[in-house]
């Protein structure tokens, strides 16, 4: 598993007309803030939240993700030069 329990991927982001991102405090209801841990990961999809799948594709389309998340840092590693 690459991802480093950083949860920021699971905090709501403001978005503005132009396109600029802001993260907020206010955290999935089901993320442990404590463990950074999704309560309902095994159906994460399901529960209707805006759970996003991180794949390669999704993660290098979007903005939101820290520059240092571990899947993006993953990915750099893989795109060829």
């Amino acid at each position: 598993m690459l991802c480093k329990r950083c949860g920021e991927c699971c905090f709501e982001k403001w978005v503005e007309e132009d396109g600029e991102i802001h993260p907020t405090a206010i955290p999935c209801r089901y993320l442990d803030i404590i463990t950074r841990e999704c309560k309902v990961y095994h159906k994460r999809f399901e529960v209707g939240e805006g759970c996003v799948k991180l794949t390669p594709e999704v993660v290098s389309a979007v903005e939101w993700l820290p520059p240092d998340c571990a899947y993006v840092a993953n990915l750099k590693k893989t795109e060829p030069i």
